[in-house]
């Protein structure tokens, strides 16, 4: 778990990430991404923490784009 900056607009506010999930104060609205130390991240869903004040964000996962394609050829077996 790390602590990040959350930019939205001109503010920012300081969150916890643990892998994909975000856990932040129930201070801004959440939308289709976040700004999460620079970089835009998709946001998958959220929900408002059940005994506290906290939203808890799980971003997207990013694709692999850097899969191994077939070449199609026979290998030798």
């Amino acid at each position: 778990m790390k602590v990040v900056k959350i930019k939205v607009g001109k503010e920012s506010i300081e969150g916890l990430l643990n892998k994909n999930e975000l856990t932040i104060g129930n201070v801004i609205e959440v939308g289709d991404s976040i700004n999460i130390d620079g970089k835009d991240r998709k946001v998958d869903t959220f929900y408002k923490h059940p005994l506290s004040d906290a939203l808890i964000i799980n971003l997207a996962v990013a694709s692999k784009s850097k899969e191994i394609k077939s070449d199609d050829k026979q290998t030798k077996g």
